[in-house]
């Protein structure tokens, strides 16, 4: 959800977005993108990742097409593009975190390492460019961040494990998970107490910073609620409740609780293969699914 309460959907074909009652749409010429493959090139509008930002602009990362900055009532131009080489370390963003104190600088997780943007503090429709590759941190392919609001420390999911960029000594720290459960990471969110839910390739795991605890959790010791596969999304609440996108279904821990919902039990549910959950600012939770999209809030759906 952006600064005007616009709720935006990254699909294969574009950006959608829900607002009011309403459902528009980024005209796909502004996301329009061409890659090659064995037959030529091919034209392609895939947004992989929307992320709202500071100052009225919203970032939209590509699946090849790099990425694209809207600002809403720019005085300068409404859309910025920006690409590898000169911008980016890989076309190919995966993920996009922005800090919301200081000046914004915004985070972009690739398939070949980071790049940081770093507003400039006069003028936000400016800024420079940065790289984060290895070895500085240990694995180039990057494909979750998130910001932990407690310290401002970032934080990254990669194949090898996690990488921690502290903003307030500039330093990096990689943070490999254990064996057996030291699979890539998919999808990362903090919650309120300041401990990380880290979705992989297989199984759950959760880390507290501060007490450096761990505790994974896998099929066979969630009762077979949490389903083999992957873990393609994670959001928390804030405080004791997350979800998890799988292979088979939505998932939710409330507490020590655990549940699995489906298109058997939840017919609203458009399908068992759930790529995305997230909150908005007014409670309901976002359901992505490979089929369509569903809206849930316990105690009513608030637009």
């Amino acid at each position: 959800m952006d600064q005007s309460n616009r709720v935006w959907i990254a699909t294969d074909s574009g950006a959608n977005y829900y607002f009011s009652g309403d459902w528009g749409a980024i005209n796909r010429v502004n996301l329009r993108y061409e890659t090659s493959n064995s037959s030529g090139t091919v034209t392609r509008y895939k947004v992989s990742v929307i992320e709202p930002g500071r100052s009225g602009a919203t970032w939209f990362g590509q699946e090849g097409g790099g990425v694209r900055r809207w600002r809403e009532g720019a005085s300068r131009a409404i859309w910025t593009t920006y690409r590898a080489p000169a911008d980016l370390v890989s076309n190919v963003i995966r993920s996009i975190s922005v800090e919301r104190v200081s000046i914004g600088k915004v985070w972009i997780a690739t398939t070949n390492g980071i790049s940081l943007y770093t507003p400039d503090q006069v003028d936000p429709e400016l800024g420079a460019w940065t790289d984060h590759t290895y070895p500085e941190i240990g694995s180039n392919q990057v494909y979750a961040s998130a910001i932990n609001e407690t310290d401002r420390s970032v934080w990254f999911g990669t194949s090898l494990g996690l990488e921690r960029f502290d903003n307030l000594i500039a330093e990096w720290q990689s943070i490999p998970l254990t064996p057996p459960y030291n699979y890539p990471v998919n999808s990362l969110s903090f919650d309120g107490l300041g401990t990380l839910w880290i979705g992989k390739v297989v199984g759950v795991t959760s880390y507290n910073p501060v007490l450096t605890a761990w505790n994974h959790y896998t099929n066979e010791n969630t009762g077979g609620k949490l389903p083999p596969g992957e873990i393609h999304a994670v959001t928390t609440d804030g405080s004791s409740t997350r979800w998890f996108g799988t292979d088979h279904g939505l998932v939710r821990l409330s507490d020590t609780t655990w549940t699995t919902f489906t298109t058997a039990d939840v017919p609203e549910l458009p399908g068992n293969v759930i790529t995305s959950v997230k909150y908005d600012r007014k409670g309901n939770l976002w359901i992505g699914t490979t089929q369509g999209i569903a809206v849930f809030n316990e105690t009513g759906i608030v637009y």
